[in-house]
């Protein structure tokens, strides 16, 4: 460990933070960045170094400036034995295109996933899906979401389904049959030690509106466990 840690340069260590920090092997960051595995291996263990051309390839592959390439690695998330409970009906809430967002564990920032509750209604607005950085899963409490999802044919998630994928990929998530429809979703991110998220466009846009209250993107922040802009019938408390 000693021996690497004294060849290791600026490019080898911000290499091995970014893709830790995205949960990828060498394999997998070398496959996103069209870049053969030995090369990326021989490169993080500072054997060898890369082209312009080449590190253009990487730092597209880990979805970063070049500059972040040489940029002294952000260090990890203390997580100081934090813990925060939030009880029913608290949540702070954001409605996005008929879906509302109660956003859970708000009070802690520089976390690496953002948990949500989200009450699923649109019906017929698929052309509005968004893609955003990192990866989502969402798991099916009750009533049948449609998802939409580039790439791919439109399945319907029943409960007890689940689903894990790219979130760069653009998705939307619709009731299925009329009938409001819960999930648990949680959202992870890259650079999840950013808290600034109104600065950040690569979080979902539902999270950006929850932190600076922008209503400009079709969404709308209503207080901590209400609906925004829904009739009553179709509130449900998180």
């Amino acid at each position: 460990m000693a021996d690497r840690e004294a060849k290791d340069s600026p490019l080898a260590a911000c290499l091995r933070a970014l893709r830790t920090r995205r949960g990828w092997s060498v394999a997998e960051t070398a496959r996103r960045a069209g870049l053969s595995t030995s090369m990326l291996w021989k490169v993080e263990n500072g054997q060898t170094t890369l082209t312009h051309g080449k590190l253009t390839q990487l730092a597209a592959g880990l979805e970063v400036p070049i500059e972040e390439l040489f940029s002294p690695p952000a260090p990890a998330v203390h997580k100081g034995g934090r813990r925060v409970i939030d009880r029913k009906g608290t949540a702070p809430t954001v409605d996005y295109r008929d879906n509302l967002h109660h956003f859970l564990a708000t009070e802690i920032a520089s976390k690496h996933y953002f948990p949500c509750l989200v009450e699923v209604s649109a019906v017929d607005d698929a052309g509005a899906a968004e893609a955003h950085s990192g990866e989502e899963f969402a798991y099916v409490l009750d009533g049948r979401v449609e998802l939409f999802c580039e790439g791919y044919a439109p399945v319907v998630l029943s409960p007890g389904d689940s689903v894990y994928f790219d979130a760069s990929l653009k998705h939307r998530y619709l009731t299925a049959d009329g009938t409001p429809a819960r999930m648990l979703c949680v959202y992870s991110h890259p650079e999840h030690f950013r808290s600034d998220l109104s600065r950040d466009e690569g979080h979902p846009t539902a999270l950006r509106l929850l932190s600076h209250g922008d209503a400009d993107s079709g969404g709308a922040v209503a207080d901590a466990g209400t609906s925004a802009g829904h009739a009553a019938p179709r509130k449900r408390t998180a």
